[in-house]
């Protein structure tokens, strides 16, 4: 009988079938999916909805309700998702959104990358599904009971928030914003190099990287390369609010970059649309240091062309 009832959760964790238990996803590995242990009630300490424990459950559960809800539309791709488990294509595209805010200088690589895929990490798309959330219920997500009670909440209503309706209209045209506002950031650091290369011998960019390409999933933005060599400078792009001086010391003020150690890359462009000021630091892990989401320090000085 215990073999059975073991066979019988196993069944339901591959169908996706809704349980007391919240599947784990470890997006930063390859690693097989698993339960997570059930968290009792009565345990319960404050938590907010930027919190790690909030946000890593937010992430599992949209993952797993797409991958229930568009599964003719599921690429298992392991080059792309959380984990390299894929994710929504040829439905809601990136490439088309943007090309309709006029955004199209991209390599081709990715075109069938769907909006959807971004549900899980954008900031906007998580507060307007727990308002509703909020809205419906009157709790108030603030311990580990009501982060709980707020993914079976969204389990069961998943196809009202994910599937076609006013609702997943309002997710996408809020995930596109934020999307078009990066790509703007990019596309101005990507000018900006673009001119500066002019006078780098033989140095050039390749064509922006897709949002859904497998460079973007890493956190690539683009990559510098030298003409008949192998020799390439990886970039990530984060926006660029203030820089403050302190003697060999660089504060920048930027948004959500908390995980930017943790970007494959060689050099960060802080860059804003409208905003002339652009500055590149090398990716030196040992000459910065993440002070909080949007701030960063840096002990040596940048770039200078």
């Amino acid at each position: 009988m215990e073999g059975l009832n073991e066979d019988i959760i196993r069944i339901k964790q591959l169908m996706l079938v809704e349980s007391d238990e919240q599947l784990t996803l470890d997006f930063n590995s390859d690693e097989t999916i698993e339960p997570e242990t059930h968290i009792e009630k009565n345990t319960s300490k404050p938590i907010d909805i930027s919190s790690d424990e909030f946000t890593k459950k937010f992430k599992e559960k949209v993952y797993f309700i797409l991958k229930d809800l568009y599964k003719s539309n599921w690429d298992s791709d392991r080059s792309r998702g959380p984990g390299g488990g894929g994710g929504v294509i040829n439905v809601h595209m990136v490439y088309d959104l943007l090309k309709k805010k006029g955004l199209d200088d991209y390599d081709s690589e990715g075109g069938n990358w769907s909006i959807l895929n971004y549900f899980d990490t954008n900031p906007q798309v998580r507060k307007t599904i727990v308002s509703l959330y909020e809205s419906e219920t009157k709790n108030v997500i603030n311990n580990e009971d009501t982060i709980n009670d707020f993914i079976k909440w969204m389990s069961m209503n998943r196809n009202k928030l994910f599937n076609n309706g006013p609702i997943l209209d309002k997710l996408i045209k809020q995930n596109t914003e934020s999307l078009y506002q990066g790509e703007l950031n990019e596309r101005h650091a990507y000018d900006y190099l673009t001119k500066i290369l002019k006078n780098l011998k033989g140095w050039k960019l390749r064509g922006r990287s897709l949002p859904g390409s497998k460079l973007d999933r890493e956190g690539v933005d683009f990559v510098m390369e030298k003409e008949g060599t192998n020799n390439t400078a990886k970039f990530q792009v984060k926006p660029f609010s203030s820089l403050e001086r302190d003697g060999i010391k660089y504060k920048i003020t930027s948004y959500n970059i908390k995980n930017l150690d943790k970007k494959p890359v060689d050099y960060f462009v802080f860059a804003s649309s409208g905003n002339n000021n652009i500055y590149i630091f090398r990716n030196n892990i040992n000459k910065y240091k993440i002070l909080d989401n949007n701030t960063i320090q840096f002990e040596e000085a940048p770039i200078q062309f």
